[in-house]
């Protein structure tokens, strides 16, 4: 038996409104999708960054390794908003085409001028208002940075900074954050890596 073709005149609306609807949801799929690996991949840079603050404090720490306790922060979290400008002892661009000399510091102040350093960055010129990036730390969301040295004169640096897409609850960290938001007030959404300097 063969179909009358004349009765087959086209789409109809509903089928219409199923293909559009079916293809709405699977566009909204692969936003959700982008939002969600967009924020991976910011969580990954600030990892990465945060290696190299390590990596940068933890030289200066051993330059400088007679008296690691001056490096101790009395267990704060030290930010660049928390704490104010040291004394600068090494060599900048003064922003006016020269390079400024090193100042001759003690031991604490090169201590507190390393953290600062590290942490916050002197920028192009410590007395201009010009905004430059001059440290691996401003790359990372709100990082506070905290050194503990015991009594074997060994310090323990630890970096956390903000995150998107995991935190910690109750000392465990929680991996997956619906949305990258804090359904439950007990996740903190900080994350932090830690490593240890021996003299």
């Amino acid at each position: 038996m063969l179909m009358n073709l004349s009765k087959q005149r086209g789409i109809t609306m509903m089928e219409v409104l199923v293909t559009i609807i079916i293809t709405s949801v699977g566009l909204l799929g692969l936003n959700s999708l982008q939002l969600k690996a967009n924020r991976s991949t910011l969580d990954s840079g600030n990892r990465s960054q945060a290696v190299w603050v390590l990596e940068d404090l933890t030289n200066r720490m051993r330059a400088n390794v007679t008296d690691l306790a001056q490096y101790d922060t009395a267990g704060a979290e030290l930010k660049c908003d928390t704490i104010t400008v040291p004394t600068i002892c090494s060599a900048y661009h003064s922003g006016s085409g020269r390079v400024t000399a090193p100042t001759a510091c003690t031991v604490a102040e090169q201590a507190e001028s390393d953290i600062y350093e590290v942490l916050c960055g002197y920028g192009s010129s410590v007395n201009s208002s010009d905004v430059t990036f001059s440290s691996a730390a401003n790359f990372i969301a709100n990082p506070g940075l905290k050194v503990a040295v015991n009594a074997n004169n060994v310090a323990e640096i630890t970096l956390s900074w903000d995150v998107r897409t995991s935190g910690t609850k109750g000392g465990e960290t929680i991996y997956a954050l619906q949305d990258g938001k804090n359904a439950d007030n007990n996740i903190d959404l900080r994350t932090s890596i830690s490593t240890r300097v021996h003299p």
